[in-house]
């Protein structure tokens, strides 16, 4: 219910942030649910969800501060900051990232005047010294936090660390494979490179940063997707009135508008879509076995001795496991377990060693004092231990394989 809740309070503010900007109300809508859909494996029981939401209304404030000129916006920035240290410290550096586009949209303007350029429109930007007021109060907010400094080193230690060589989430996208970044990235190219149009600086900086933003890991690109789409939307307003006529192109949404048709299809769509993806929610299964050794972990419950056991399991099984009750090696929290966010912890790097057969796994077993195994049956840390006299099975199924050392 509650990631119910926080994705259509993420959606809601999308949608009026769009309608901020200046967009039509039916574009503005399409472009929601394109980006809500594009954005969806991010709606999840997880931080992230709470700081996406963050992010959204970081936006709708600067909007309000510096493009209408509205004061009181200072303050709701201010608490902003204060929300994003409570709930999702690691990306406060992305507090002030999103407001960087506005702060070069003004360096640009004042120190260059390249709005004076065929290809660049005067943002008119207000209150910029309220944005660098706020700036520089954010930076002692960042220091709210129960372990000092940790939200200006969080996330450069996640990106530079070992969790950044294996984990598809924190790894460089490859734009060639992502269909939907490499489409955004030729209409973003097309609009600038081959138009006519004239765009608000602070908008190519945003589309320009949240894209080379987004390749730089998997998971940033739902920066692009909830941010960015934002001012791709004012890029592509920008370049229909300029080739259609803002005239023609009010008229034209205007009748879309009134349309008892375009109404009636697009609530059905909607109703379908949302109806389908509701049924298969209740119908599919919440553990799957394949990803989990659900049934593994029930005879570890009823047959061994799990609260006395060191337990090896792989990176991905471990939260699944704790969940039970039982002890782990790790699990995905994987900044936890690196040297660069605790200090003297090479628990990631040996377990990669052992994954990847490239370190002896008995030193390594050693080293923890591990006395059981839970491996899946095609790994080759399997085909090893299958071979050890020191290790039995002592449970096994169609996917898993849990060996005891002897002694225990």
């Amino acid at each position: 219910m509650l990631v119910l809740i926080m994705s259509g309070a993420i959606a809601a503010v999308f949608f009026h942030n769009l309608l901020k900007e200046k967009n039509n109300l039916i574009l503005s809508f399409v472009i929601s649910m394109i980006a809500m859909h594009l954005a969806g494996s991010v709606f999840a029981a997880r931080n992230q969800i709470f700081s996406f939401l963050i992010f959204e209304l970081e936006i709708y404030g600067l909007i309000g501060l510096l493009e209408q000129g509205k004061k009181r916006y200072f303050w709701f920035l201010i608490l902003v900051a204060f929300l994003l240290v409570l709930f999702h410290d690691t990306l406060y550096l992305l507090y002030f990232l999103l407001a960087m586009p506005y702060l070069g949209d003004f360096i640009l303007s004042k120190l260059f005047h390249i709005e004076n350029l065929h290809k660049f429109e005067n943002s008119n930007l207000q209150n910029i010294k309220y944005l660098i007021i706020l700036l520089v109060l954010s930076v002692p907010i960042g220091f709210c936090t129960p372990i000092f400094a940790s939200t200006y080193t969080n996330l450069i230690n996640c990106m530079n660390g070992v969790s950044a060589t294996f984990i598809n989430e924190l790894k460089p996208v490859n734009i060639i494979q992502d269909t939907n970044l490499l489409t955004i990235t030729f209409l973003v190219i097309g609009m600038i490179g081959f138009t006519k149009t004239k765009f608000k600086i602070k908008d190519i900086l945003f589309v320009l940063g949240l894209l080379l933003f987004a390749m730089m890991a998997g998971r940033n690109v739902y920066f692009l997707y909830l941010i960015g789409l934002i001012y791709f939307t004012n890029m592509l307003t920008a370049c229909m009135n300029t080739y259609i006529g803002e005239e023609r192109v009010e008229t034209f949404w205007g009748i879309i508008e009134k349309s008892t048709f375009v109404i009636v299809v697009t609530t059905c769509f909607i109703a379908i879509v949302s109806i389908k993806n509701l049924i298969y929610q209740f119908v599919k299964e919440y553990v799957n076995d394949i990803y989990y050794p659900k049934q593994a972990t029930e005879w570890i419950l009823k047959n061994a001795d799990y609260e006395n056991m060191r337990i090896w399991t792989h990176f991905n099984w471990g939260s699944y496991l704790e969940l039970n009750g039982i002890k782990v090696f790790l699990d995905s929290r994987s900044g936890m377990y690196t040297e660069q966010e605790n200090k003297g912890c090479n628990v990631l790097s040996d377990w990669l060693l052992v994954e990847n057969g490239n370190s002896d796994y008995k030193e390594i077993f050693e080293k923890y004092q591990i006395t059981h195994v839970l491996v899946e049956n095609s790994s080759n840390l399997n085909r090893s231990l299958s071979e050890d006299s020191h290790y039995q099975v002592i449970y096994q199924d169609n996917l898993y394989v849990l060996y005891e050392k002897e002694g225990f």
